[in-house]
Parts: structure tokens; C-alpha cells; sequence
């Protein structure tokens, strides 16, 4: 069951990335390495990025139902760390918490209205690989970011209707290989503008569901998915830090 005070730990676990990144490894790198700003071997770095999707709709249809409203947000925020083994080129480890709700109300197929909330939350921990492309003197690079990715988490939804409420409980594992494309500018040596896009690639989803704490009938689900598109819709922005 999704508690309020849960969604504190896994950024907990995020700012710990971003400080072993920043104090245990910076003793390789001083001043006296100064080379601009492309990623050498044996650089540092570390970085936050955030996301956030809103969605709100009135009198919309929807293939079987007509939405009376709808309020939709997901966020997430990573701590990613890195290591340069050789010249633009990186790996590191990936921490992140996300977060979506939902509520809509809407008329069935039959005409009655339902309403519907739902809450879901996720930890993902992924190794990364890193090649950085510079533009020029470097101070513009392009970034490909390859990740295996494991997201554990669970989710509670409640549907309202004339005659009871649903009650429905799920825990999800998410296992994914992808590759996000991005652009690093930097303001110096040291501090960058991170963007990348939505992860391309293979994804699977192994959940189980309870409804009305009725365990005999625990419902479980597996989801698979291939997807080469570029999500250009889905940004993420962040501040990096390189030593």
C-alpha cells in the first residue's frame, strides 16, 4: 500500500549518488588538469535532471467513453554518476523516483458516470553508458546515453460508481534496455545544461493486482514492448557537474 511518507527515501538515495559522485572520486582530478570542456579520461561528473507531464481535459472523446474531466501529472527525478574510462566516453549508475496520478470522471458505454483515482510510484536503479559527440571546442555535445534500467514499484486505484467502490492494489517490476539521445551546453568548464529525450528501446512489465484485498483471484500481468521511436515530447532537464 502506497504510504505519503515513502515518496522521502528514494530521493534519499538519489542525493547519495550525486555525493559519491562529487567527494569520493574528485581526488583524481585538480586544477592543474585543465583541458576545456571535452570529457577526458578520468573526468568526473555528476548530475539531477527532472521531468514533468500535466495533462487536464473537459467533454473529450474517447473511443468507448466520453470524459466528463480528467487532471493527469507524472514527474521524476534522477541522480546520474559518472566515470570517464576513455575520451567521451563514460559509465555510471542512474538513480531515480517517479511519480503519476490520476483522476477522471467519465460515462461508460452505458451511460454511467465513474469516477476513477489512481496513484502510482517507482524506483529505478540502471548502469549507464555514456558517448559524448563534441560540437566545435566542445562547450556544445551531443550525448547518447545507453541504460539497463530496473524499476520496482506499486500502485492503488479507487473506482467511484453508483453502486460501490473497487479498491484495486499492484506491485510492478520494469525491466528496460534503451538509449536516450541529448545535448550538453556548458557554462564552464565545470557546470553544463543537460537535456535528453525519452528512452527508445525494449521494455517488459511483470505486474500483480488485488482488488478488494481478495487474494484468491490476485490478477498477474506481463507486458512487453518494443519501441524505436524518439519521444521528443518528453524532455528532461537538468544541471550536470564535471571534475
Amino acid at each position: 500500500m502506497i504510504h505519503p511518507s515513502s515518496s522521502s527515501k528514494p530521493l534519499w538515495a538519489i542525493i547519495f549518488v550525486l555525493l559519491l559522485s562529487s567527494s569520493g572520486f574528485a581526488q583524481g582530478v585538480t586544477d592543474d588538469d585543465e583541458s576545456g570542456y571535452l570529457i577526458k579520461k578520468g573526468r568526473f561528473y555528476s548530475a539531477l535532471t527532472f521531468s514533468l507531464s500535466q495533462r487536464n481535459a473537459e467533454n473529450e472523446d474517447q473511443l468507448l467513453r466520453q470524459v466528463i474531466n480528467q487532471d493527469r501529472y507524472t514527474f521524476r527525478v534522477v541522480g546520474n554518476g559518472g566515470y570517464a574510462l576513455k575520451d567521451n566516453f563514460t559509465l555510471g549508475l542512474l538513480v531515480g523516483f517517479g511519480e503519476s496520478r490520476e483522476e477522471i470522471t467519465f460515462l461508460d458505454e452505458n451511460e454511467n458516470e465513474i469516477t476513477s483515482k489512481r496513484l502510482q510510484r517507482g524506483v529505478t536503479i540502471a548502469p549507464t553508458m555514456r558517448n559524448y559527440i563534441p560540437i566545435g571546442e566542445g562547450q556544445f555535445q551531443i550525448v547518447v546515453q545507453t541504460q539497463l534500467g530496473i524499476t520496482s514499484g506499486e500502485s492503488l486505484q479507487r473506482v467511484f460508481n453508483e453502486n460501490d467502490i473497487n479498491k484495486t492494489e499492484g506491485n510492478f517490476i520494469d525491466l528496460e534496455l534503451g538509449v536516450s539521445p541529448g545535448l550538453i551546453v556548458f557554462f564552464d568548464r565545470h557546470w553544463a545544461f543537460e537535456t535528453t529525450v525519452g528512452v527508445a528501446g525494449f521494455s517488459t512489465r511483470t505486474e500483480e493486482e488485488v482488488t478488494n484485498g481478495d487474494q484468491e483471484n490476485r490478477q498477474r500481468i506481463v507486458t512487453s514492448n518494443i519501441d524505436l521511436r524518439i519521444n521528443l515530447l518528453q524532455l528532461n532537464l537538468g544541471v550536470a557537474y564535471y571534475f
